[in-house]
């Protein structure tokens, strides 16, 4: 039995019955059931220090020996010497009967560093802004008394992001035309690499092939067509709908904000890299994973016709999870996706997972790989939702993300049943890690924002450290007398603290001033535009001593001024244009500066095929003294005079008014 949720609605937020599916998550009401674990036809085989290109000579033959059945080459990975390979039947004789005796009669062949099964993973499903499922639906981003509360409120004073930082999502596409996320999307690429049969294969009524659902295999648009299996199947989850996961992944992390409709996401600034690696029911395999990896971290390790990733990301979001009965339940540190994730790391790329929905279980793979950070799902009162995964580990990190009452999470999707409706953008209320994830990404990148220099293990451990304690009685496990107490061995290093962890950053030796610009925005006219940095800081957290730049560093050229000022002036040029604006304050007590970008985002613009009139990047940041050097792809045309004003439908009027209270009715809660 699934969960559902059911919000009524009224004025601008349109939030609504949606049915989810549920991400590798034994329903909250039925406990654990194990199942036999099918041996894996595909696996990745890494051949040690072989060069990366066509497989070693004699590989193919010598696995063919081993096995004892004909076995073909797929395609190389990304990750240097991996190969993925396919049986073309089951070991029928001798002793290779189980997953585990073939992992180690490949691995025990000279030259193989390491077996992998390429495993099919699952979805795991300021003052106040003016968004109008806010007030209501995001109660966890408030300070009103509740434990796990995040006071985002506190941290959009110091900082709402920048978007120089880029969270990949990993995840089923997005719906670019979303109004939540249109202005802040990159173009991404799909990595879908198996091509869904236009029916699926029934096993009593159930589909249990996967594949890209859009008709082909890998290519340079991530969007979402939706996951439906075809009519009459039902998803292995017992879906039968389009759950729009990554929209509402996305969402949570980075939703435009302050524009009077939806939600308010955690970062107001921060760019979204969307990297496909999931179709049909939301399936994912684990070679396909490791490849996005690759390429959304920008290293040069690419397929030809792909080409490297010009938008590198800062964090990963990654909301899927599975059982890993051939590893014992663990990571291996051998394995492929382990492997991704410590040179993401190596790369200066914070790597986020869900933890997974397995009502109370240890944490799922592969959040459970060194390195990552594994995020689990709270009330507001900061007891753990029913149906998260919980495990401390001093190999990953685990947190949990407080959600509203039952663990509940708003986020953007679309009322399309199968294939997205052109005018359907909505949002739901979900449950499930799968949003818990993004909640931590968004953090995350909002502490990039403050200290761009931060490394992942910085950033571990000012979570770690700011992490707030769980409460008395916290664990979803019971004991004789009701819910069990948390340890760090047995839920994690504690709730989600984003405040915290912010003024840790800010506290670090040779601190640094922060420019605090606002949301990046979708705009309908040429001009004029406002852009306030007036809630700038300096080192120490005041406001004196500063002095302001504004530089364009994206688009087309724009009529700018107030370029010296905390509010920068564009007074034309924004029709059928993107343009990122840097903004550098220096504190000229400490001779230190950062910088932030906003974007703003013409209505009348594809995203996907938008091309600036010049070349160049789209500003960087340098890592050591915080301080932000931009690469500027245009030269901007300064105005005469430091008129033209106006711009109102950017600034921040307004942000103290909470829309009316929605009326709410609760069903049982989807998860994802």
């Amino acid at each position: 039995m699934k969960l559902y949720v059911k919000v009524s609605t009224s004025l601008m937020c349109m939030v609504g019955l949606v049915q989810l599916a549920n991400v590798h998550a034994n329903p909250v009401t039925t406990p654990a059931t194990t199942t036999a674990t099918p041996t894996p036809m595909r696996w990745v085989i890494n051949m040690g220090d072989e060069s990366q290109g066509n497989a070693p000579a004699g590989m193919l033959q010598a696995l063919q020996n081993t096995l004892g059945v004909p076995v073909n080459m797929v395609r190389p990975l990304l990750q240097p010497n991996s190969y993925l390979v396919e049986m073309q039947s089951l070991p029928v004789l001798g002793s290779l009967q189980t997953p585990q005796a073939i992992r180690a009669a490949l691995q025990a062949l000279p030259g193989v560093r390491f077996a992998s099964p390429d495993i099919q993973l699952q979805r795991t499903a300021v003052p106040a802004p003016n968004d109008g499922a806010y007030a209501v639906n995001q109660a966890s981003y408030m300070h009103a008394g509740a434990y796990a509360s995040l006071r985002m409120q506190d941290v959009w004073e110091q900082t709402r992001g920048s978007s120089n930082v880029v969270i990949a999502v990993l995840d089923s596409g997005v719906l670019f035309e979303n109004t939540e996320l249109k202005g802040r999307l990159l173009p991404g690429y799909d990595f879908v690499s198996n091509v869904t049969p236009p029916t699926g294969t029934r096993e009593s009524g159930i589909v249990v092939d996967s594949g890209s659902n859009d008709g082909d295999g890998r290519d340079p648009d991530p969007s979402d067509p939706g996951d439906a299996p075809p009519p009459g199947f039902n998803c292995p989850d017992g879906s039968t709908t389009s759950s729009w996961h990554g929209t509402t992944v996305a969402s949570v992390a980075a939703a435009q904000s302050n524009n009077g409709q939806f939600l308010a996401g955690m970062d107001w600034n921060a760019k979204v890299l969307p990297v496909r690696v999931s179709g049909r029911c939301g399936i994912a395999t684990s070679s396909d994973i490791v490849d996005a990896f690759y390429w959304a971290t920008g290293s040069g390790r690419v397929d030809p016709t792909i080409g490297v990733n010009p938008n590198p990301a800062n964090v990963i979001n990654l909301s899927f999870a599975t059982d890993t009965p051939l590893f014992g339940g663990g990571c291996a540190a051998n394995d492929m996706v382990a492997l991704a994730i410590a040179d993401a790391r190596a790369r200066n790329v914070a790597v986020v997972v869900s933890a997974g929905n397995n009502s109370g279980g240890a944490v799922q793979y592969p959040a459970n790989c060194a390195g990552t950070i594994a995020a689990g799902a709270a009330e507001q009162d900061g007891q753990l939702a029913n149906y998260s995964a919980k495990g401390g580990s001093s190999n990953f990190l685990t947190l949990h993300a407080p959600g509203n009452s039952n663990g509940l999470y708003v986020g953007a999707s679309n009322t399309g049943g199968s294939t997205p409706n052109a005018n359907g953008s909505t949002a739901f209320l979900f449950a499930g890690t799968s949003f818990s994830a993004p909640m931590v990404a968004g953090a995350i990148s909002l502490l990039k924002a403050v200290r761009p220099s931060l490394t992942p293990s910085q950033i571990d451990t000012l979570l770690r450290n700011s992490a707030r304690p769980y409460p008395a009685n916290a664990s979803n496990s019971t004991g004789l007398f009701g819910r069990l107490d948390c340890t760090p061995t047995s839920c994690g290093a504690g709730l989600l603290n984003v405040l915290g962890a912010v003024q840790a950053a800010r506290a670090l030796s040779n601190p640094l001033p922060v420019a605090n610009i606002q949301q990046s925005a979708v705009v309908a006219g040429n001009g004029p535009f406002v852009l306030d940095a007036a809630l700038s800081t300096n080192s120490t957290g005041g406001n004196a001593n500063l002095t302001f730049s504004w530089q364009q560093v994206f688009g087309n050229p724009v009529v700018l001024a107030g370029t010296s000022t905390s509010a920068l002036q564009v007074q034309s040029g924004m029709a059928g244009n993107i343009a990122e604006f840097a903004l550098t304050v220096t504190d000229t007590s400490t001779n230190r500066s950062n910088t932030s970008v906003v974007r703003l985002a013409n209505t009348a613009v594809n995203e996907r095929t938008f091309t600036p009139s010049s070349t160049g990047g789209s500003g960087t940041s340098t890592g050591g003294s915080g301080t932000s050097t931009p690469s500027p792809t245009t030269t901007p045309v300064a105005a005469s005079s430091g008129g033209g004003g106006g711009g109102g439908a950017l600034g921040l009027p307004g942000l103290l008014a909470m829309l009316m209270l929605l009326g709410l009715w609760r069903q049982r809660a989807g998860v994802a």
